[in-house]
């Protein structure tokens, strides 16, 4: 008897820690998905690199259209209301996610979408981030190749014009070359 409730108790045990598992969900697994998966609790590896989960902060960059609203960012609070492109005045706003969604279907592919708080907290801010961050609507803290190659340029203006020493020129190319090469 006890042999069989200390057993009981492993596999109880066991369930319990996978159940509360991170399940961890990359930009290339949806972009080759043939079916919608439900989690209710997980994080995002997105195309840069980076890492979303509920609770995170994403920084909103300038907005993508002539009318200095966001396209892929909106606002809106999720009831009745239609949502509304968010304004220039979000530019440079933190937003907390609240929320990570998969959203989509087979037929034009699926994709993060993530519920953010906006500044007044009234509503929420909806955006399918890969596409906000496409158009620079969201601001990645991963180094691109292109911000990469602009730095080391700048670096070596800096350099040229005897603003920085050959050591501290030395110390960013050392950094900056494996992003560059494509090697990080």
């Amino acid at each position: 008897m006890k042999l069989f409730t200390y057993l009981a108790f492993l596999v109880t045990l066991m369930a319990t820690n996978l159940s509360n598992a991170q399940v961890v969900v990359t930009y290339e697994q949806l972009s080759s998905a043939t079916s919608k998966a439900k989690f209710k609790d997980f994080t995002y590896v997105t195309s840069l690199g980076d890492t979303l989960k509920v609770g995170d902060k994403v920084k909103f960059g300038n907005p993508s259209n002539a009318n200095n609203s966001f396209v892929y960012i909106q606002e809106g609070n999720g009831i009745m209301s239609p949502a509304i492109h968010a304004s220039i005045k979000s530019q440079g706003w933190e937003s907390e996610i609240v929320n990570l969604r998969i959203i989509g279907s087979k037929r034009i592919g699926y994709s993060i979408s993530v519920v953010g708080k906006t500044e007044t907290g009234m509503s929420r801010y909806y955006y399918d981030y890969e596409k906000a961050l496409s158009v620079g609507e969201i601001v990645s803290n991963v180094m691109t190749r292109e911000m990469a190659i602009t730095k080391l340029k700048e670096s070596k203006d800096l350099l040229d014009l005897d603003m920085m020493t050959l050591e501290e020129y030395e110390a960013i190319k050392k950094e900056l070359t494996p992003i560059i090469m494509n090697k990080s």
